[in-house]
């Protein structure tokens, strides 16, 4: 499980940057704030949809080149 430091008393920051609790840092478990019912199917897809995209147009223009060299040579 994930956990997190907090403070219940004043935050203060020291001359070196650190920073100090006046009541003691506590351990505190926390729960990750994320629900599938967040994620919209449309922009799942659009994003799926990217990310082949930024994929596959390098790979067919490489390609396709690879091919006209190749129709050239012969």
């Amino acid at each position: 499980m994930p956990s997190m430091i907090v403070c219940d008393g004043d935050i203060t920051v020291l001359g070196d940057g650190s920073t100090t609790c006046s009541t003691g840092w506590i351990t505190q478990v926390s729960t990750i704030p994320f629900d599938h019912s967040q994620i919209d199917p449309a922009v799942a897809t659009a994003m799926f949809g990217a990310g082949f995209a930024l994929f596959i147009v390098p790979w067919a223009t490489a390609w396709g080149a690879s091919q006209l060299l190749k129709l050239l040579r012969s």
